[in-house]
């Protein structure tokens, strides 16, 4: 029995032309199935723990009202509020302010497609199997976020969207969205992603940031530990436009963040950073292609992380400038702790570049933590657990402090703290 047996298109009403996308993309993946070692883009990433699971679709629940309110209690405050249960929209759990205006568009990605016949540009063939999670999403996605913002209409309040996964059995949520920035629009997204149980969350999102519009977008990966993320975005970023993203991942057994994005006007920035944090045997990896095909672009791309136990992280960042994107300049960093023996780290940064005239560097290093720093720590007193979580905070703050929206940098870093306590708490 192939894997998609098991997992039925959702029943749903929805326009012709979506269902025979929908067939369409599972075919491509019934075809080619999942990537394996042989695919470059996939060489270091195990993805045997995911295959090899018989996961079902993920029931449609209210969610645990108790585990869900722990949650909400801990979104940004004075912000419009989406809550998923199961990838499913959940009204009841969410808010939107009076003050958006009433051109915004922001709710159900399923809603908004099922009127938007221009929906459809979004769902572009993918090719073989390396896209197999992007053809699989396409596929069987049942609902996400959709922001729209017309041109000049800049949101006052943040955004916190909250994926909440929870399932008895394997159990699978196939997540699609949608941000759409208009010319001058300006918005900050905070999508967080938590759950119960051994649920596989495979999302797509696909971003788009017209000519001086300016977007911040951040991510919070804290799934249980039973649970696999993977994820797949998709940027556009115009002429004078700045894209500021960041992901924090923490969550799941095998978490894995693709990141495309393309600056195709001239002066755009495009910011993709992050921090992982991950021990036992958890998974966790970070792949970007970051592309410049217009002149006088800037990128800045940092990855920080720490790996305990037998925990095994990678990153493989590809900047591509082409012939034309004169004056380029891209920044690309990857640094890593390890904190046991056993944890691996593997790091490819790469650099293509067709023009002659930039600016870019990359680069990557993998050690230990600084033994002379926490003896000294532990001179002044300071117990020898609470000494590496201080030393691992202030080694992966650098990367939080390039989020530019405060109160989403305060809430990213409130939850490496959680983490760090939950390991190295306080004697």
């Amino acid at each position: 029995m192939g894997f998609l047996d098991t997992l039925p298109a959702p029943d749903r009403t929805e326009p012709h032309w979506l269902g025979t996308i929908r067939e369409t993309a599972r075919a491509r993946f019934a075809e080619t199935g999942f990537p394996t070692r042989r695919h470059e883009a996939w060489r270091f990433t195990e993805l045997k723990g995911l295959t090899q699971t018989r996961f079902q679709p993920a029931p449609a629940l209210p969610g645990d009202a108790t585990v869900l309110g722990e949650r909400l209690c801990r979104l940004l405050t004075h912000a419009n509020r989406l809550v998923f249960v199961n990838g499913r929209f959940d009204p009841d759990h969410s808010h939107i302010c009076t003050t958006t205006p009433e051109t915004v568009f922001l709710g159900s990605f399923a809603d908004w497609a099922a009127s938007h016949g221009e929906a459809a540009s979004l769902f572009a063939a993918t090719g073989g199997a390396p896209d197999a999670f992007r053809a699989l999403n396409q596929g069987l996605f049942s609902d996400g976020l959709a922001l729209v913002v017309p041109a000049g209409v800049k949101l006052a309040h943040p955004i916190h969207v909250l994926y909440w996964g929870e399932a008895g059995e394997a159990a699978t949520n196939q997540v699609k969205g949608l941000i759409r920035l208009g010319a001058g629009a300006e918005a900050t997204v905070v999508e967080s992603f938590a759950g119960t149980g051994a649920t596989w969350t495979n999302a797509a999102m696909s971003v788009e940031v017209a000519d001086h519009a300016k977007l911040g977008h951040y991510r919070l990966q804290d799934e249980a530990l039973a649970a696999f993320h993977t994820g797949a975005l998709d940027v556009t970023i115009g002429a004078h436009a700045v894209y500021d993203g960041f992901t924090l991942s923490l969550g799941a057994s095998m978490a894995r963040q693709d990141i495309h994005a393309k600056l195709v006007g001239e002066r755009a920035f495009c910011g993709v950073s992050g921090v992982y944090l991950a021990a036992d045997r958890q998974e966790t990896t970070v792949a970007s292609v970051i592309e410049h095909a217009a002149p006088d672009g800037r990128t800045k791309e940092v990855f920080k992380g720490c790996l305990a136990d037998r925990a095994h992280g990678v990153f493989q960042g590809q900047i591509k400038v082409a012939q034309a994107a004169q004056k380029t300049d891209a920044y690309q960093l990857n640094k890593t702790i390890l904190l046991g023996d056993r944890a691996v780290m593997d790091a490819k940064p790469e650099l293509e570049i067709f023009a002659d005239d930039v600016k870019c560097s990359h680069g990557a290093t993998v050690g230990d933590l600084d033994e002379t720093a926490e003896f000294y720590l532990r001179s002044r007193g300071i117990a020898p657990e609470q000494a590496r979580a201080m030393l691992i905070e202030a080694f992966v703050i650098d990367a939080v402090e390039l989020v530019q929206h405060e109160q989403a940098r305060d809430y990213l870093a409130d939850a490496i703290r959680r983490w760090l306590e939950l390991r190295h708490p306080e004697k």
